[in-house]
């Protein structure tokens, strides 16, 4: 039993022994990136809610703070004329900023603006280029 529970202590020390070490590999966000990410979580919850006239000011302002699904949200309530008018032309911008900054979800509405399009002139090779 003795050797048992020597075993189990070996491995949960060893084991917080990595999580430390990768906690130094990626080390922690920083403070703009935490108020970014607590913006965007008030705006998800309010654009879920249909509450547009609240979500809207809230995805702008993580946009600012340089959050990448911000844009994405954006443009799917310029598409959709959700708390803007319908503005397929902006939409498309937003698709294309949050694409930029790596969002996946952004990258695939950017290629189906390309493929239907939306907001721009149809152009197969890209519509594929952001599928992929």
């Amino acid at each position: 039993m003795k050797k048992f529970t020597l075993v189990l202590c070996s491995l949960l020390l060893s084991a917080c022994t990595v999580t430390s070490s990768l906690s130094t590999v990626h080390p922690a966000h920083s403070a703009a990136q935490e108020a970014a990410w607590a913006l965007l979580n008030q705006a998800v919850t309010a654009y879920h809610a249909q509450d547009y006239a609240q979500a809207l000011p809230l995805f702008r302002q993580a946009e600012q703070a340089g959050d990448m699904k911000a844009p994405r949200y954006l443009g799917l309530m310029s598409l959709n004329g959700q708390g803007v008018p319908r503005d397929a032309a902006q939409a498309f911008t937003y698709f294309q900023q949050a694409a930029s900054k790596g969002d996946i979800t952004g990258q695939y509405w950017l290629g189906y603006c390309y493929e239907n399009a939306i907001g721009t002139a149809q152009n197969l090779a890209l519509a594929k280029k952001w599928y992929e």
